[in-house]
């Protein structure tokens, strides 16, 4: 049921990331704590703790 305003806050955040700030290998875990928060505005406090990423594709 979340899962549609999940993907729309996520893919609007990533699509406002620059490529180049993906090229430092420090920007993962800024980039991560950035997705988690935002899927916890979504879901409501206390819902989400933790995010794994998986995979990235670019185009």
């Amino acid at each position: 049921m979340l899962m549609p305003r999940i993907l729309d806050v996520l893919n609007g955040y990533l699509r406002a990331v620059d490529l180049a700030e993906l090229e430092n290998p420090a920007s993962l875990i800024r980039l991560r704590a950035q997705m988690l928060r935002r899927i916890q505005i979504v879901t409501g406090t206390g819902h989400v703790r933790d995010l794994l990423i998986t995979e990235f594709v670019f185009s």
